[in-house]
């Protein structure tokens, strides 16, 4: 191949003869240049590495960039990561141009949904989850090009069409120590959302964009020094329209409400907004604080301190209201009489937490340490079943642990059911209200061998419809009872079928 006297079609038939490695091998060379590329796509369709091979050379940079367009994202992920493969010997850096052509062409569609109202919300939410999870999305892997050549970030922020995702996806994504403050200023027009601010969708938007921009001043606090005025403007316009604080917050939304109290007192400056914000901390239900569970029984190394009640409210994490508060408190703007009001109806072990954290403003932690100490109000203790011995009623007491649970973190819930399903205690109406994943698989084997004996006994039926059961995946929150019950609903389905049929030959005979 490397010889002149090659005649254009002996040329062309050796090229078709190799294989896809033998042809990258020889590009990388420059035995193989982009003339040849009619004669190779004639055999085989445009794959990474001949890219990368061909853009090796500077007078083939742009006739490989021309054939990105034949690659999806992965494809062009590939482009770059096989650099490394083919020319890591000659310690030859990747071509600028080459880089910001891929970048180019992952931004194109975030690019699109930005410029249209109805989809920068969706837009918007692709770069804020663009962190890699999700390997074959385009967002993801625009975040992992990025990431791996900051130096070619001022020259893509500064990119008249595709700047503006770039911008969000490194306020988003980009470790504040990597980005100095020319290029943070230059990422200031992405800063604050501005797509969202005629999205149709303005609840939704208004409270996307209060995330979004709290996340952004988290990551990169010299926003918070720098545009101080527009983060709060944003924050408080934001609140207006998606209405985040005019609700009562469910059990099953605690973590949402945390966030939006968290964001609030990140980027507003609104005294009103944060009262409301304090006061909604309020209506969260108290935390479980458990005791007595096998994990935490005292070992060698246990500290004696580590059982005080706000060393297990964090060591349980059940802290985050805490947390939340001390986080609005140090907000400026926030009245202290809100933070006093709230700090009353928390927690015994809370007030506690925030006395002693740190974090917490000098006339909070005083605010708390003027409350009366309770610190055993609150606590569930677990206990063994030779303490419940003595108590007159111990599957009362089970009974308690239970009711308790339903407000209590996953892990903890856990703890308590297995505790239920381990003492000697355990009724069978205690057994129907846990979980029949619980009791399936974490129960003692004899007592679950009589629990199937008893529930199915000698009926064939019955037996049948607990291995349909079984064989199909488990719903996490079907009881034990729900199990028990849909078995004998199966069984009596059966009896009343065989029933019918009975009948209806009854009818027919003469």
């Amino acid at each position: 191949m490397s010889r002149t006297t090659l005649t254009p079609g002996l040329r062309a038939r050796l090229i078709d003869a190799s294989s896809p490695e033998q042809i990258v091998a020889m590009a990388a060379t420059g035995t193989v240049t982009a003339n040849d590329l009619p004669t190779i796509t004639a055999r085989h369709r445009i794959w990474p590495a001949l890219i990368t091979a061909l853009a090796a050379h500077p007078h083939q940079v742009d006739p490989a960039i021309d054939l990105l367009d034949h690659l999806g994202p992965e494809g062009l992920e590939n482009v770059l990561a096989c650099w490394n493969e083919i020319h890591c010997a000659l310690l030859q850096d990747i071509p600028g141009p080459l880089v910001e052509a891929i970048c180019h062409r992952l931004t194109a569609p975030l690019a699109a949904d930005l410029t249209s109202p109805q989809t920068a919300l969706d837009g918007i939410r692709r770069i804020a989850n663009g962190n890699g999870d999700r390997p074959a999305d385009c967002e993801d892997i625009l975040w992992r090009t990025l990431d791996a050549h900051p130096h070619h970030w001022p020259a893509l922020t500064a990119d008249p069409c595709f700047g503006q995702v770039v911008r969000h996806m490194l306020l988003e994504h980009a470790p504040t120590q990597k980005i100095d403050d020319a290029l943070l200023s230059t990422c200031l027009p992405a800063a604050t959302c501005p797509e969202l601010t005629d999205a149709p969708q303005h609840t939704a938007a208004a409270r996307e964009r209060l995330r979004r921009i709290a996340h952004r001043a988290r990551q990169h606090p010299r926003l918070l020094t720098l545009i101080p005025d527009t983060l709060h403007a944003v924050a408080a316009d934001s609140v207006t329209k998606g209405r985040p604080l005019g609700f009562t917050p469910r059990t099953d939304c605690v973590p949402g409400t945390l966030r939006i109290v968290e964001d609030l007192a990140t980027v507003g400056a609104d005294p009103k907004q944060l009262t409301l914000a304090t006061q909604l901390l309020t209506q969260l239900p108290w935390p479980l604080l458990v005791t007595g569970l096998p994990r935490l029984t005292p070992t060698a190394w246990h500290n004696p301190h580590d059982d005080e009640p706000h060393q297990l409210l964090e060591r349980q994490y059940q802290h985050c209201r805490a947390q939340a508060l001390v986080r609005i408190a140090s907000n400026p703007s926030t009245p202290s009489s809100a933070v006093t009001t709230a700090l009353a109806s928390l927690h015994p072990a809370e007030v506690a937490w925030i006395r002693l954290h740190p974090d917490t403003p000098l006339w909070c932690a005083r605010a708390a340490a003027a409350l009366p100490a309770n610190p055993g109000l609150g606590i569930l203790r677990i206990l063994t079943d030779s303490e419940l011995d003595d108590h007159p009623d111990p599957a009362n007491t089970l009974q308690t642990w239970l009711d308790a649970r339903l407000c209590a973190d996953t892990w903890v819930y856990d703890d308590i059911c297995s505790a239920v399903l381990r003492s000697r205690h355990r009724t069978t109406a205690l057994l129907r209200q846990l979980t029949a994943r619980h009791v399936l698989t974490q129960g003692p084997p004899p007592m679950t061998a009589q629990l199937m004996l008893s529930t199915c006994g000698s009926n064939p039926s019955r037996w049948s419809a607990l291995l349909d059961a079984l064989e199909s995946p488990l719903d996490e929150e079907a009881t034990f009872g729900q199990l028990v019950d849909q078995i004998s609903h199966a069984d009596n389905k059966l009896q009343m079928n065989r029933v019918t049929s009975k009948l209806a030959g009854t009818r027919s005979s003469p």
